[in-house]
């Protein structure tokens, strides 16, 4: 689920950037063919080319479904006529995640679980009576549905043009992301989890009067719903779900049947003949068409071109998954939603091949696991959550569970499974994702002896975990070798007893009209966990979604194993190299108690000004500006967050919350896409021209402080106190040759009793 950029406007300028002038185009030019590479500048060049010469114009032929003789699309030995083409399908369907019309049956304590989805499944199908469904899993729609209108503010896309002729961005049609939603048809999951349920709905009806109303209103190739062959496969996958659940229901005649082939016909068409423009985009766009391409050859093998449209699916799938997920099992868009995605639509097309009795290598089943693994280790054990991190445009291919959104237990249960076929986790809600996708008797396989997440580095995708008793913390110190999404060098994101008490903003909309400086905040350096220096971003936004050059980080200390505290230092050198010559170091230190650490080393040559943003948890604060801290009060209890900076203090520490003025825009986060909440951000400013160290305590109760209280040449000596237990940390003076932040550290009262002794 990547933004949009299927036309030139992927590369084209946008807005204006604080601080720093337009890229001159030659510079742009050089940078994208060395980011990008050669190869996806020649597949994006062929499909500009394409557009511009026709070719995909006479490709793409609008016409309507009636027009797609199935006659001419089929083996010469299937029956066409709708009642002998039923029989036909139902004679013989080839082996699914389920049997034809019997969906898995869900045992009872499933049921009676309680919802953590909003609404529950049994209000989400009332809404669907209402022709409602729900945005983003979260929304309901305020108005009947009109697949081409966003009923949220009033844009319209082209319903009379062909996919192709429609731009990216156009002020009239607005976020194509909030177009493109309820064509996802993650409604037509929700009918069939309804029907697995026997509750007492009429889903069979509702499946039909909701794909007979998407069908009427999007003839083939024409309008805005087909514009995107990622959207199209998505599409497909709930479709195809919703449909093998409805197969014996009344409704499903012999000429839906007939309907439901033109419209697997017309996605494998799309995807099949466009499917080099999700290669070149190098992310999760090409493995949802591959597992698209698999999924309509599997279940319509009678396609003439279904042979070769699952011989590509299968190459793309396999190829792009050892391309895009790293070694260590993180993923190369940087992004815990996409990498989600990434998991559902690998997790059905692997299925699919073993169901097809040709299961693909072991080598992508071993990927698989780590990649579930990673999101298992940046997870919150009490929660299911992982930090907002990245985009998220509020993708769930497969939901498939009554678990929130933001609950990431039904992949990483299902992920592990696939690859080994043992639970990881305890039984509980998310494992209906393994019924659906494995069957009952997954339900019942053993359970890993695994331990809870621990501290954890993954080197190749530039995230570092450190984990205390009721608290855990997550950094980014990564150089990039693909695609940024946000800048956010160093961003720190921390968790204590299930909150996410520093978070990441989120993203909240790809495209508001007249608004760009929301779009800008969310993924900008404003809008994490870091140091902004001059109110300016250390690199450039050269398009809507092209960050250059690609930011630079190393980490410089990592101590994970440590009891009396676990450390970490990283380095990241973008203000340096974008000409501001300021170096930017990090360390975090994780105490005894769930106390934190966040030491902040700046090293300038000429005047700055150096803001510390941290964004919090929405709960009340209070602000104690004599002691430079405030006192978050959560449902857990009180949390303080105190600052000190050294040789010069905060100039300026306040806290601001949902401010939206234009060009200044601050104090906002978004969970679910296209929802924007206000939080507290608290940001500590500081005027540096020689090197500055600014030190925060984040602690538990409600005081805490850090001084410094002794100097050499080469160190200093500093207090951490918090709710009456205290520590030593002995630091190097902040210098550009330092090897090292942390020289030494442990509990005041353990100096104190060797005094004593020596006395």
């Amino acid at each position: 689920m990547d933004p949009p950029g299927a036309g030139p406007e992927a590369f084209a300028p946008f807005g204006e950037r604080k601080g720093a002038d337009q890229m001159n185009p030659l510079k742009k030019g050089c940078y994208i063919a060395r980011y990008l590479g050669p190869r996806v500048v020649g597949l994006r060049a062929r499909v500009y080319l394409a557009n511009a010469l026709g070719s995909t114009r006479r490709a793409f032929r609008p016409r309507p479904w009636e027009d797609i003789d199935l006659a001419s699309v089929m083996s010469r030995q299937v029956p066409t006529d709708p009642a002998d083409y039923a029989l036909f399908k139902r004679g013989d369907p080839p082996e699914f995640l389920f049997s034809l019309g019997e969906p898995p049956v869900v045992p009872q304590e499933m049921q009676d679980s309680d919802s953590e989805r909003t609404p529950p499944l049994d209000a989400r199908l009332d809404l669907l009576a209402e022709n409602r469904c729900v945005y983003f899993m979260y929304t309901p729609s305020p108005e009947a549905i009109d697949w081409h209108h966003s009923p949220f503010d009033d844009t319209r896309g082209a319903s009379d043009k062909m996919w192709c002729e429609i731009p990216d961005f156009d002020p009239a049609q607005g976020d194509l992301r909030v177009l493109w939603e309820p064509s996802r048809a993650a409604w037509s999951i929700d009918l069939a989890r309804g029907r697995a349920r026997r509750l007492d709905t009429a889903t069979g009806e509702l499946f039909w009067t909701w794909w007979d109303s998407w069908m009427a209103a999007n003839q083939p190739f024409q309008g805005v719903n087909w514009k995107c062959g990622q959207e199209s496969s998505v599409r497909m996958i709930a479709a195809g779900l919703g449909f093998w659940a409805m197969a014996n229901d009344p409704a499903t005649t012999a000429e839906r049947w007939m309907q439901f082939a033109r419209l697997a016909w017309a996605t494998g068409y799309r995807v099949a003949r466009h499917i080099g423009y999700a290669v070149s985009q190098k992310n999760n766009h090409a493995l949802s068409e591959a597992c698209g391409l698999l999924l309509i050859s599997h279940l319509f093998p009678e396609f003439r071109a279904a042979r070769r449209w699952g011989a590509t699916g299968r190459k793309v799938l396999a190829s792009e998954l050892r391309r895009q997920v790293y070694e260590d099992g993180s993923y190369v868009q940087h992004s815990m939603n996409y990498h989600r995605v990434m998991l559902h639509v690998s997790l059905l097309g692997l299925r699919l091949g073993e169901l097809a009795g040709d299961p693909f290598d072991r080598d992508l089943y071993d990927r698989i696991g780590r990649a579930g693994e990673f999101l298992h280790q940046v997870m919150d054990v009490d929660t299911g959550r992982v930090p907002n991190y990245g985009h998220n445009d509020g993708a769930d291919v497969l939901p498939l569970s009554e678990c929130d959104f933001t609950d990431y237990r039904p992949v990483v249960q299902a992920a592990h499974f696939l690859a080994t076929g043992r639970r990881l986790l305890p039984t509980g809600p998310w494992d209906e994702d393994l019924l659906w996708l494995f069957g009952p008797a997954a339900l019942e396989a053993d359970r890993d002896e695994h331990p809870q997440p621990v501290s954890t580095g993954f080197e190749v995708g530039g995230y570092y975990t450190l984990r205390r008793d009721d608290s855990w913390a997550m950094i980014r110190c990564h150089t990039y070798r693909d695609r940024p999404s946000h800048v956010d060098p160093l961003h720190l994101d921390l968790w204590w007893r299930g909150l996410n008490i520093l978070r990441d903003c989120g993203t909240y909309q790809y495209y508001i009209p007249g608004r760009g400086d929301i779009e800008r905040y969310f993924k900008s350096i404003a809008g994490h966990n870091t140091v902004e220096i001059d109110g300016r971003d250390p690199i450039e936004l050269v398009s809507r979604f092209l960050w250059l050059p690609w930011p630079k980080a190393r980490v410089r200390h990592y101590e994970p194993r440590n009891v009396a505290a676990k450390w970490f230092e990283g380095e990241a050198r973008d203000y340096e190299r974008c000409g501001l010559g300021v170096r930017h170091r990090r360390a975090l230190v994780g105490l005894a108690g769930n106390v934190w650490v966040i030491i902040d080393d700046l090293f300038a040559r000429k005047w700055h000004r150096a803001t510390v943003r941290w964004h919090l948890l929405d709960a009340p604060w209070e602000e104690q500006p004599d002691e430079h801290s405030i006192v978050l009060s959560t449902s857990e209890g009180k949390l303080a967050l105190a600052f000190e900076g050294d040789p010069a203090s905060a100039e300026r520490l306040a806290v601001v919350r949902g401010c939206d003025a234009p060009g200044e825009v601050q104090g906002f986060g978004s969970l679910y896409y296209g929802r924007r909440d206000p939080i507290p951000t608290v940001e500590a400013t500081f005027a540096i021209s020689w090197p500055q160290r600014v030190v925060t305590v984040v602690a538990p109760g409600e005081t805490a402080s850090a001084s410094c209280t002794e100097r050499t040449d080469q160190t200093q000596r500093w207090e951490i106190k918090a709710d009456g237990d205290a520590w030593i940390m002995d630091l190097a003076k902040p210098d550009r040759v330092a090897e090292r932040i942390i020289l030494d550290h442990h509990a005041a009262a353990d100096e104190a009793t060797d005094s004593e002794a020596g006395s």
